[in-house]
């Protein structure tokens, strides 16, 4: 994979997770925490609010970007396949969120 194939994939998992991040918060501005199904962000909810959910996503991110390239080095199509998943799960938190936001809606 080139530079910039690479930076487009990693873009795009950060824009596809910073989705799934807004369509969370605006999810517990309008309905609550409760149709909230992961107990870790849950848990972040009471311990600090939105504020804490969105931080702890954040750090996963951030981390997830750094192990991604750190082992690329070495084990190359791990970018890639990580890359995707990381992806797949944000898109996954996407539809879902924008689903039961629509669902509600009705």
């Amino acid at each position: 994979m080139h530079g910039m194939q690479i930076r487009a994939m990693l873009l795009f998992l950060v824009l596809v997770q910073l989705a799934d991040a807004v369509t969370f918060a605006l999810g517990v501005d309008l309905h609550g925490i409760g149709l909230e199904s992961n107990g870790f962000a849950v848990a972040a909810y009471h311990w600090a609010g939105v504020n804490g959910v969105l931080l702890m996503k954040l750090g996963v991110i951030l981390a997830v970007l750094g192990i991604l390239v750190y082992a690329s080095q070495r084990f190359p199509r791990l970018l890639v396949w990580g890359a995707a998943a990381a992806t797949a799960m944000g898109l996954l938190g996407v539809l879902t969120n924008v689903g039961s936001l629509l669902i509600l809606a009705s």
